[in-house]
This record gives C-alpha cells, sequence and structure tokens, in this order.
C-alpha cells in the first residue's frame, strides 16, 4: 500500500468530513473559520481529485451521494482516530505521562532504581520508568530511547549532561580464595602473575587496566581464562575465584561489605567519572524527561 498522501486529499478530506457533518456550506465554514465559496472550491477540487461526485447539491441543502456515504463511512472513523492520536501526543508535552525509556550500563541499573526509581515514580504516578540495560554505546534515538546514562567521560559534546552519582575510585577486586592461593600483589604489576577476568564491551576486550601512580596514569596489560560481556557474570566469576577483575567500586559495593570479595592495590586506583544522564537538546525535552532531570538533581548524592 502507497502511504504517500497529498496535501490537498487532506484537506480536502477534512472540508468533506465538515460538510458532510453539518448539512452545509456555511455551517461547514463557521466551523472551519473560512468562506463558504473556499469550502465549495475546496470540494469541487476534491471531487475533480478521486473522479467522483460526492455531494448532491440543490439550493436548500447539500446531501451525500451514495460515493460520499461511502466515504464519510470510511474516512470517519480514521479522521476521529486520527484526532485522538493527535490529542494524545499533545498531552505529552503537558503532563508527565507516558513510557520514560532511558539507556543505562547493564551493572549500573541496581544502582538507579535504589537511588531513583521509587521515589520518581511516587512522585508521577501516571509515567512508567523503563531502564534499557544496555553496555553498548547506543544511538539513544535510534534505540527508540528518551535519553541514555553512561560515565560522563564517554557523553558526546553535543549532548546535555546531567551528573549522576560523584567520582569514585576504579577497584581490583579479587575472591579470598583466590589471593590466598595468589598472595596480595603489592604493586599493579605484580597483577600479571595472577589470572584476571577479561570484560569484552562492543566487541573490544579491555584487557589493559590503567592504574595511577602518583600524577601519572599507566597501562597494565592483563590476560586470564575468562573473557564475558556481562559485568554481573564477571563478578560472580570473581567471587568464585576464577580471577581479578577491575569494576567502579560502587558495582561491588554490597560484595565487597560482605567479604566475598576484596580490593587490592587501592592506592593505585584511578578515579571512575561517575556517570551523567544525557539526552539531545533542551529545546526537545518532554515533561516527563524534565521531571526526571529535576529529580535526580534534587535527590542525587
Amino acid at each position: 500500500m502507497n502511504y504517500t498522501i497529498g496535501r490537498g486529499d487532506l484537506d480536502g478530506v477534512v472540508v468533506f468530513l465538515a460538510v458532510a457533518e453539518e448539512r452545509g456550506f456555511r455551517a461547514a465554514a463557521r466551523r472551519l473559520g473560512i468562506t463558504p465559496s473556499a469550502i465549495s472550491q475546496a470540494i469541487r477540487a476534491f471531487e475533480g481529485r478521486i473522479g467522483v461526485t460526492l455531494l448532491a447539491r440543490t439550493t436548500r441543502s447539500v446531501g451525500l451521494t451514495e460515493a460520499g456515504e461511502r466515504l464519510l463511512l470510511q474516512v470517519k472513523p480514521a479522521a476521529q482516530q486520527l484526532l485522538h492520536g493527535i490529542e494524545s501526543a499533545r498531552s505529552l508535552g503537558h503532563s508527565v505521562t507516558g513510557l520514560l525509556r532511558i539507556s543505562v550500563p547493564k551493572p549500573s541499573v541496581q544502582i538507579l532504581t535504589e537511588r531513583f526509581a521509587a521515589g520518581f515514580l511516587a512522585a508521577h504516578p501516571q509515567l512508567q520508568l523503563e531502564f534499557v540495560g544496555d553496555d553498548r554505546m547506543v544511538d539513544i534515538v535510534h534505540e527508540g530511547c528518551d535519553a541514555g546514562v553512561r560515565p560522563r567521560s564517554f557523553v558526546h559534546s553535543d549532548m546535555v549532561a546531567v551528573p549522576l552519582t560523584s567520582e569514585e575510585p576504579q577497584v581490583v577486586v579479587g575472591s579470598p580464595a583466590l589471593l590466598a592461593r595468589y598472595g596480595r600483589p603489592s604493586a599493579p604489576e605484580h597483577i600479571q602473575d595472577i589470572p584476571c577476568i577479561t570484560f569484552r564491551q562492543s566487541g573490544i576486550a579491555l584487557d589493559e587496566w590503567t592504574f595511577k601512580f602518583g600524577e601519572q596514569l599507566h597501562s597494565i596489560h592483563v590476560r586470564g581464562p575468562l573473557i564475558l560481556d556481562d559485568v554481573a557474570a564477571c563478578v560472580l566469576a570473581a567471587e568464585q575465584g576464577v580471577g581479578l577483575f577491575r569494576l567502579p567500586r560502587s558495582i561491588v559495593a554490597r560484595n565487597i561489605h560482605a567479604g566475598t570479595l576484596e580490593v587490592i592495590l587501592s592506592d593505585f586506583s584511578p578515579d571512575f567519572p561517575g556517570l551523567a544522564l544525557y539526552y539531545p537538546s533542551r529545546s526537545t525535552v518532554l515533561p516527563k524527561l524534565r521531571a526526571f532531570v529535576d529529580y535526580v538533581l534534587a535527590h542525587r548524592t
């Protein structure tokens, strides 16, 4: 089916519906805010384009031909649905309703849910919030998301960025059993003698770990028996003693507190920049996203 519709056809349908429902050119003109002669010209042009007479005109009244009755039967429900769709879309521009979709790195979904979801949804009960877990650097517009969350250093300069979390250390963790077996390294280069778990992001294995030596940053190449593209799986493998793993401390804060993972080389931990909420432009922010931004600014820690 060809969905290309000319502007004249749409205008003709609008005028036809007004005349059909009002049963007169003058009443239709008052409804549409144009002159009766403009109504008459629009109907003649519309009938000419589709090649059939739609309205039976007399000096006293206007009626529908069989073709007009058939067109009205088919077009009126579609027009009502179109108007309903327009009103539904318009409502999103004036109220905090609808579905707010935010692309979030998978390991951060739990953190953001704990910090923001309950309070925000309680404040806006007509809204649905969806955190779309994805470790890729995605095009949020193409993916159908209203906003994204990524490390601040990864957000493109043409995006509006709102800080969500503070800077924190990027730590190396290992299970007590692994550290008992290999010993606790006293310098970053010593981890090359210990198996490490490699995280693969967007098809790239992140096997260069950065460490802070005073004011300088240096990278150490790591290797080990396991490569995964899911941070939660990497953490689980680290707890099971498969190898060391490196990530922002907040993601494994509970594991550290529970004693299933221990931090090593903390004096050499570089800073993780923290997360930022980002979106394309202030000029296109719908109320649902603006409400979330305002809530984040009021409740971030």
